[in-house]
């Protein structure tokens, strides 16, 4: 870091914009990594994907000072970082491996990672040797310190061991604080008025290691509140039709300890199961268990009650996350188990849908409620599925089109469509109007236009007697019981609240 006095240099706004939206993923996510989030270009070459916590929207950055080795600090990604991160994620060769490095050396490199000074080398090349990644770090601290950040927030995210050294983007000459605040919004008063009126919603994507797609796409509040609940431990139930995604949300959920159960179908083979497990992973335990039920049978033939009753001799409250895939058709004596684990165990739960009168395990849950995808991020969803044989496709817009209509946003018949087209030689107009999503088409109730039907076929035929005779009342009163007579029943159950 440059020292007292010295000046700070501050990479023009053509150039960081150049920066970041350049067609190159690598070079656009580093220069991101120091433009916005503040790290040095050693640190950014250093990174490995352990590092990232892709729900949180973080990256963990080991400081590289002889005096700080061992420490790390957390810094945030903005959304265009992140959205980079996930770009790039996309072509990111061995990922699987947490100790692999997000950016590893070439063929003959002595490292196990890129060297710093290629990424200066680049930096300066697209920037016609006017930025270097130090100004990029400038960059970032001057935009931190000029918004009226506490001096302390600035230096941890900045990684200065000294608050003096963070003090240096304090005195930067009032012109250029003025110049990278108007760097932050370069658009002219009627771009910023359409802007406000219609805003832009800004695709959310998320890389993910399992799942159907490697990739996530949306959910964004969804997202977040999940991460939340499971930092704060609190119960919550993943609600939405089939293929909407919960099960790839659940299969990319990390926070705490999980114990990962299919159903409450067999409860007792299910609370076995789980008391197995937590019993290998705290062997140092089992005591506990031996004290509480010292002659009790076999774990194979205990009774649900003792079942539970060990599980929480085993474990304190909270230290374990139990995630339920379907609780759709949830047993009785399941709704009892879930009902005594729920205030000891944080419970993560999905399901289609839940009958009111199978909902009493529910009563301290929060409910996530997952809907099909906006037409933007299933369109988006589609185009990045279909990149393989985008080139075989006639009319990209009527093949975007056709599927949105027959999916309707829903990601698994997103899915299962473009893998559909993806056998055909060549997907033609023809081909695309010929594949249709069956399951996605709902069946329409004709029963309200039937009922309305009837109504006004009684007011019309009865309106002459109405205005004309006094028993024409009583007519119209008895066609609405004929029409209630034969359709109240259905009328009724219809208001009833049946799921949760």
């Amino acid at each position: 870091m440059k020292p007292p006095g010295q000046k700070i240099r501050l990479a023009p706004v053509h150039y960081q914009d150049a920066l970041a939206a350049h067609n190159n993923r690598k070079l656009r996510l580093q220069s991101l990594l120091m433009l916005d989030c503040g790290l040095r270009v050693s640190e950014v070459v250093r990174l490995q994907i352990k590092h990232f916590d892709f729900y949180k929207k973080e990256v963990l950055v080991e400081s590289l000072k002889k005096r700080k080795q061992g420490e790390f600090r957390v810094v945030p990604l903005t959304d265009r970082a992140f959205a980079a991160l996930a770009e790039y994620w996309e072509k990111l060769k061995h990922k699987r491996n947490p100790d692999n490095y997000l950016f590893p050396a070439g063929h003959g490199g002595k490292q196990p990672h890129m060297n710093r000074k290629q990424v200066w080398k680049r930096v300066k090349k697209h920037t016609d040797k006017v930025v270097s990644p130090h100004d990029l770090r400038h960059t970032f601290a001057t935009r931190v310190v000029s918004e009226g950040n506490d001096i302390r927030v600035a230096q941890r995210l900045l990684g200065h061991a000294s608050q003096n050294t963070t003090e240096i983007y304090l005195h930067v000459p009032q012109e250029q604080l003025r110049r990278a605040i108007r760097s932050l919004e370069r658009r002219n008063w009627s771009q910023r008025a359409f802007e406000r009126l219609f805003p832009k919603k800004q695709i959310h994507v998320l890389p993910m290691d399992k799942g159907l797609t490697k990739f996530h796409i949306g959910r964004r509040e969804e997202l977040a509140k999940l991460t939340l609940n499971g930092q704060r431990k609190v119960n919550t139930l993943l609600l939405g039709p089939q293929g909407i995604g919960k099960s790839h949300l659940l299969d990319n959920y990390t926070e705490g300890n999980i114990i990962r159960v299919g159903d409450f179908g067999s409860v007792k083979k299910v609370l076995a199961g789980m008391l197995l497990e937590i019993a290998d992973r705290k062997p140092d335990r089992l005591h506990l268990v031996k004290e509480a039920h010292p002659h009790t049978e076999i774990i194979e033939r205990k009774a649900i009650k003792f079942l539970i009753e060990d599980l929480i001799a085993l474990t304190t409250r909270g230290e374990y996350t139990i995630i339920v895939d379907d609780v759709t058709r949830i047993t009785p004596s399941g709704i009892s188990a879930l009902e005594k684990l729920k205030n000891h165990f944080h419970l993560i739960c999905a399901a289609r849908q839940v009958e009111v009168r199978k909902g009493t395990f529910l009563t301290n849950f929060e409910r996530i409620e997952l809907k099909p995808l906006p037409r933007a991020e299933a369109i988006e969803l589609t185009l990045r599925l279909s990149r393989p044989f985008l080139d075989r496709i006639e009319d990209v817009e009527a093949y975007k089109n056709h599927i949105w209509e027959n999916t309707s946003g829903n990601p698994l018949f997103v899915q299962e469509m473009v893998e559909r087209y993806a056998v055909e030689p060549s997907v033609s107009l023809e081909v695309v109007k010929e594949v249709r999503h069956t399951a996605a088409h709902r069946e329409i109730n004709f029963l309200p236009f039937l009922i309305g039907l009837l109504a006004c076929m009684s007011v019309l035929r009865y309106w002459g007697k109405i205005s004309g005779t006094d028993s024409g009342p009583f007519y119209f009163l008895a066609a609405i019981g004929v029409i209630f007579l034969f359709f109240g029943r259905q009328m009724i159950s219809a208001t009833k609240r049946k799921y949760v």
